[in-house]
């Protein structure tokens, strides 16, 4: 099927679009861009050397993410959570996450257990040495191979906003023992069939996450 000019430069629009999108999401996790910090369309187009029009479908697809809120007269500030966002985030995590477990007992191979259990292993070992860095990265690959396991692109598609949300949290923070402590453990309780230690700790997992984020953003470890 031949494409139209038309269509080619939707798609360009598209790829601008997800590129903006990618450096504002980054800029928001790694902390550039506090809670609060004013987007400038016109600055990030001449910046990135694209037109606005990418920036602003960029700046619509973060709002629905929740990482942008539009605020009349001020345009797109980056959202600044307070504590009932967070207890809509995590009700709906807790739901989605609990879920997911389940369902990468149900449906994971023997070799993505044994994927899994790996990634744990290299998590430990970074947290061993010290390399925070390392730990991020297997963070994110532990759940990136949790969420393989359930053989569920359409959970995979609700969870990604949740945890884009949140990231940006845990990158600060400065002990991560205990989520790592927890993502073991998960682990061994899949690799051994217990659906029950399982459900019971991914609900400890949101938990603990939970608190977390209350204690970085709202200097409190209490419930929203």
């Amino acid at each position: 099927m031949t494409t139209t000019g038309d269509e080619n430069l939707g798609l360009t629009q598209r790829s601008l679009a997800e590129r903006a999108r990618d450096v504002i999401r980054e800029r928001i996790t790694t902390g550039t861009y506090q809670p609060g910090y004013r987007i400038k369309e016109r600055e990030l187009s001449e910046e990135l050397g694209i037109s606005r029009i990418p920036v602003r479908e960029a700046l619509a697809g973060l709002k629905t993410e929740g990482f942008i809120t539009l605020q009349p007269r001020r345009g797109a500030v980056v959202t600044e959570l307070v504590p009932e966002d967070l207890r809509e985030i995590f009700e709906l995590r807790e739901a989605l996450e609990v879920q997911e477990v389940e369902l990468a007992l149900r449906h994971g191979s023997p070799e993505e257990r044994a994927k899994l259990l790996r990634v744990v292993e290299k998590e430990q070992s970074a947290l061993k040495s010290g390399n925070g860095d390392l730990v991020r990265r297997y963070n994110a690959e532990f759940h990136e191979v949790l969420i393989q396991m359930t053989h569920n692109s359409l959970l995979a598609t609700l969870l990604e906003p949740l945890r884009n949300r949140l990231n940006w949290l845990f990158k600060q923070n400065d002990d991560p023992s205990i989520i790592c402590g927890e993502h073991s453990e998960i682990a061994q309780a899949i690799a051994s069939g217990d659906a029950e230690g399982a459900r019971a700790l991914a609900e400890a997992h949101v938990a603990t996450s939970r608190r977390l984020a209350h204690r970085l953003l709202f200097n409190d470890g209490g419930e929203a």
